[in-house]
């Protein structure tokens, strides 16, 4: 009797019976239907959350500028702390290039060139004598009189020129309209407008909106503080 019928878990259905055969085909197959599009769906929104957290767009207000080279009765007081207080990073002072430098920031702040004297970060007040400053993704904090002042985004940010480098993508206000360039090195841009993660810039009649960070990660060698 089993060789008279067809098994299919958890049901037998007897092969004289046509029409109950075709309805449990028909519900297998919207099951198996129903299955695929679920994965599909979940595949689909789990591409959809990475693609918002790899794009997560972390706002800042302040920049601190850092008083480099520090002054003489600073040299041995000025460390970066972890949140709570053990040292993450020391300073160093190089007398034959001038230059005052900390591995640990180099890449992870706005702004790294000793030898230019410019040290610059995410800044956000901390309390009377410290502040805290942005090195990588995370807060460290430092003296506040080796800081030598604050500025706002905006203001910090119009001060400066930024050029772009052949890697670089340009939108339109829409942030996925390209817009193409022919030469992006041979721009030289205003800094028009801060927000989130994008410029505003403007060189001549071109004007474009470009990444400029990625979170906490700043896209290094854009900015110029010679106009």
């Amino acid at each position: 009797m089993v060789r008279n019928n067809i098994f299919i878990c958890p049901f037998i259905v007897p092969r004289n019976s046509p029409s109950m055969f075709k309805l449990l085909y028909t519900f297998i197959l919207v099951l198996f239907l129903v299955s695929c599009s679920s994965g599909v769906n979940r595949e689909h929104n789990s591409q959809k959350q990475d693609s918002i957290a790899s794009d997560t767009n972390i706002v800042f207000s302040k920049v601190a500028v850092l008083k480099i080279p520090f002054p003489e009765e600073l040299n041995e007081k000025v460390r970066i702390f972890n949140t709570d207080m053990s040292v993450y990073a020391t300073f160093s002072y190089d007398s034959i290039s001038e230059e005052t430098r900390c591995k640990a920031l180099e890449g992870n702040v706005i702004t790294y060139a000793p030898s230019w004297n410019l040290i610059d970060c995410f800044y956000e007040d901390y309390n009377a004598e410290y502040g805290k400053i942005r090195v990588g993704d995370s807060w460290k904090l430092i003296r506040k009189e080796a800081i030598y002042e604050v500025h706002s985004l905006d203001s910090y940010f119009s001060s400066l020129e930024y050029c772009p480098n052949k890697s670089d993508v340009f939108y339109q206000e829409d942030l996925h309209t390209i817009i193409l360039h022919k030469d992006p090195s041979s721009l030289k841009c205003r800094i028009m407008m801060v927000k989130n993660d994008w410029f505003l810039i403007q060189d001549g009649d071109f004007k474009a909106w470009v990444r400029w960070k990625h979170g906490s990660k700043v896209l290094q060698d854009r900015l110029r503080y010679d106009i």
